[in-house]
């Protein structure tokens, strides 16, 4: 909740409520001179229903010592048309005293101003001010009580409270908005860092929707409430968020869950910070009553997993870390909803600074999901490589007197795989170990040219050291061995940009052209495992290198040859785009070069003459819009092409998008992608939002998916539902799904409860 410390505070100018009425005092009129102010002055205001007093200070200060609240600089106060201000504003929780001290200036509604050096506020004044002093934190959220008591500083106690992260969750149209939560008695202790409520009740929009017996918050973390869900193997699954301790600096959150199918569950969480050292550890775990209705591994009557993860700093610039997974089997973590996908086991170190990043680190990685036997789980992680280690180092060095920038640059990767990882005739990993170093070093300046023409020089030097140990039993696999290469790279970049001013626009013009020459391997890695995808476009038609990773690069002498162009409109539209083509000159086009990966298959850059690519991008107002394409010159075809356009009018949303893929048989892609898209949200009520969408496969004649939903948003509690429904076309063909979702945000947007939940149909 992220609330000031509640000993000593200081608390910034304004923050005690969202009503800051320096600036009225400030400007109010005066209706006569000023008079001295009387002894009961504040005795005469009236205490009727009058809203709430509203104070403003630079500083407020809890002082456990001498028993004080202290709000001091510019003090402001308004209340039923009274304006108030001085230098400090004391309040002597022990004797219940309220006194406004240094330059004291009181007007009242007539405009008549009252002075002093020093007043004690009395009753209603003086209650108003006490309620407003215990409500309103720095973040705008309140807590709000029938009685508020201090205890030394270290403890508050509201009696009757409600903490309302929306302030008076009451927007400027009157409408009611936002969460709040309300107890019997809420009471927050600085000295364990935790907020207690209890009998709390969670308020949507000032209605209750739960109650608990209890509930305990540490400071900092996030409120949890009960998980709803449902799948058809465990059934209703409830699970009860409440108990959370804070133990030795640490916190335990404990979270039973009971399934209508499966039985009873259990998770634990511990988190804690000692020093510079920030760790986690969660377990779960379920008895399954029917663990019949899991295949394979998870046919079973005990099922678990434990999590863990740290950090540790010991230096600005040094982060040290970890994470590791255990489980009984793999299918756990997806079928109980905890986690998907692939678990990364490692072990980093990471440094950064201005000029230097560094990390290494050693990963294994586990791809989650049901097994149907021990033998097949142990096949699929074996086809996943060890990392031993992963390291990438870049360091940059500007040199003075505009000589330039030298960079220098490393990777490391050492792997062993203990069987071929294959798929549709391809391969993405080959058995074995293999080890691959590179470094590179290089400059590059900048020169303007008479005639304002940029030319940018590029030298570099990479060198490379690699072994296999030939242990695939792949045919297309490279027998072991061990190279060594150095691959000396020169560039030139030559730009000329032209500007030019139109009736009603600024353009810039700006041809380019490039000239990159490297001579080495096209494979200094020997096997390829980490550069297998690329897609040649507008957005890195001008690198030198666009391979993604170390195992492949760039060969030969190759010429980028293109321009791009920038227009503003006075009228406040834009319009930018790139265009050019590739050419390989000379040498070996590494394009063509086979190493049983997908890397340069069919992407546009294996002839001499590259597809040409363009991209066009531009807005105005609310209006926004893009075009992406490839071009084959050689047989005048448009292998990709992809739009995009956007628009918003008074709050409605209209989106569409357009994609032409043609048909890759060299990577098993049989049949155009050819698909159309739009989108659209429109404003039916204050913070209500419906939305609806269709895709249509173009090639088939068939629609692709369908999507509606209605949704609910004040900033500060979201919630709403959402369907999709595929056509006989989409890679999960015929599937109808409803999610629903909940979530709550704190005062700085900090998401406090983010509850989502996908039905299948």
């Amino acid at each position: 909740m992220n609330k000031p410390p509640l000993g000593a505070i200081s608390v910034r100018r304004g923050a005690l409520l969202a009503g800051v009425m320096a600036a009225a005092l400030a400007c109010a009129p005066v209706a006569s001179a000023q008079q001295l102010v009387p002894a009961d002055f504040f005795s005469r205001i009236p205490s009727g229903s009058g809203g709430d007093m509203a104070v403003s200070a630079d500083t407020m200060v809890f002082n456990s010592r001498d028993d004080t609240v202290v709000a001091q600089g510019r003090v402001g106060i308004s209340f039923q048309g009274f304006r108030a201000s001085a230098d400090r504003a004391i309040y002597y929780q022990r004797s219940g005293r309220v006194e406004l001290v240094g330059n004291v200036a009181v007007i009242d509604p007539e405009g008549i101003e009252y002075v002093a050096e020093r007043v004690e506020l009395e009753d209603g004044f003086r209650e108003g001010f006490l309620r407003a002093l215990t409500v309103a934190f720095p973040d705008g959220s309140r807590f709000t009580a029938a009685e508020t008591n201090f205890d030394e500083g270290v403890e508050r106690v509201y009696v009757e409270g409600t903490y309302a992260p929306c302030g008076t969750c009451i927007d400027e149209k009157g409408n009611r908005i936002g969460w709040s939560v309300k107890a019997a008695r809420i009471v927050t202790d600085e000295t364990e860092q935790v907020i207690y409520f209890e009998q709390p009740s969670l308020q949507l929009l000032g209605f209750s929707v739960l109650s608990l017996p209890w509930l305990t918050l540490p400071q900092g973390e996030q409120v949890e409430f009960p998980v709803l869900s449902y799948d058809e193997k465990y059934g209703v699954a409830v699970s009860l968020p409440f108990f959370r301790y804070r133990i030795a600096d640490g916190s335990l959150a404990v979270t039973p869950t009971l399934y209508s199918n499966q039985g009873a569950g259990l998770a634990l969480d511990w988190r804690q910070t000692v020093g510079d050292v920030s760790y986690r550890v969660s377990a779960s775990g379920v008895y399954q009553f029917n663990p019949g209705v899991y295949s394979g591994l998870a046919n079973r009557a005990m099922r678990g997993a434990v999590q863990t993860s740290g950090t540790f700093t010991p230096t600005d610039e040094w982060t040290l870390g970890w994470s590791y997974t255990a489980f009984t089997d793999p299918g756990f973590l997806p079928d109980y909803d905890i986690a998907s996908g692939t678990e990364r086991n490692e072990v980093y170190a990471q440094y950064l600074d201005t000029d230097t990043f560094a990390d290494v680190r050693v990963q294994q990685f586990v791809r989650l999901g049901n097994r149907s036997n021990q033998a097949a789980f142990e096949n699929v992680l074996d086809q996943q490589a060890l990392t031993h280690p992963n390291a990438v180092i870049d360091h940059v060095v500007d040199l003075e007197g505009d000589a330039g920038r030298v960079e220098l640059s490393g990777r490391l990767l050492g792997l062993t795989r203990a069987l071929d990882d294959t798929g549709h005739g391809f391969v993405h990993g080959y058995e074995g170990q293999s080890v691959h170093a590179m470094v590179q070093a290089s400059w590059t300046n900048q020169h303007v040219m008479p005639g304002g023409i940029l030319v940018s020089p590029y030298l570099g030097l990479r060198g490379d050291a690699a072994s296999y140990d030939g242990a695939s039993p792949d045919a297309s696999a490279p027998a072991g061995q061990s190279l060594f290469s150095a691959t000396p790279i020169a560039a030139l970049d030559i730009r000329y940009p032209l500007l030019a001013r139109a009736n009603g626009a600024t353009h810039v013009i700006e041809p380019i052209a490039q000239l990159v020459y490297r001579e080495g391997e096209a494979v200094p890695g020997i096997v390829n495992n980490d550069s297998q995808g690329f897609v040649f476009d507008d957005s890195n038609l001008f690198s030198f290198n666009r391979f993604s990773g170390a195992d492949r690069q760039e060969t030969g002498l190759r010429a980028n040859v293109g321009g791009q162009f920038q227009t503003s409109f006075d009228n406040g539209g834009w319009l930018s785009g790139l265009m050019g083509q590739s050419f390989h000159l000379a040498g070996t086009n590494s394009f063509n070069v086979t190493d049983g990966s997908t890397a340069g298959i069919a992407s546009g850059m294996n002839a001499d003459a590259s597809y040409l690519v363009a991209g066009l991008q531009g807005g105005y107002g609310g209006l926004a819009g893009g075009a992406k394409m490839q071009f084959d010159p050689a047989s005048g075809d448009i292998p990709r092409l992809q739009l995009s356009a956007s628009g918003e009018v008074e709050g409605v949303r209209v989106s569409g998008d357009y994609v032409f893929i043609a048909a890759q048989p060299q990577l098993n892609q049989v049949r155009d992608r050819h698909e159309i898209g739009v989108d659209a949200e429109i404003p039916v009520a204050d913070y209500w939002t419906a939305n609806a969408g269709v895709a249509w496969d173009l090639e088939a004649s068939q629609w692709l998916e369908a999507t509606a939903g209605l949704t609910y948003d004040d900033r500060f509690l979201a919630y709403g539902v959402q369907a999709l429904w595929t056509g006989p076309t989409h890679h999960t063909a015929d599937d109808l799904r409803v999610k629903v979702n909940l979530s709550l945000s704190g005062p700085g947007n900090d998401e406090v409860i983010d509850f989502g939940y996908g039905y299948q149909f």
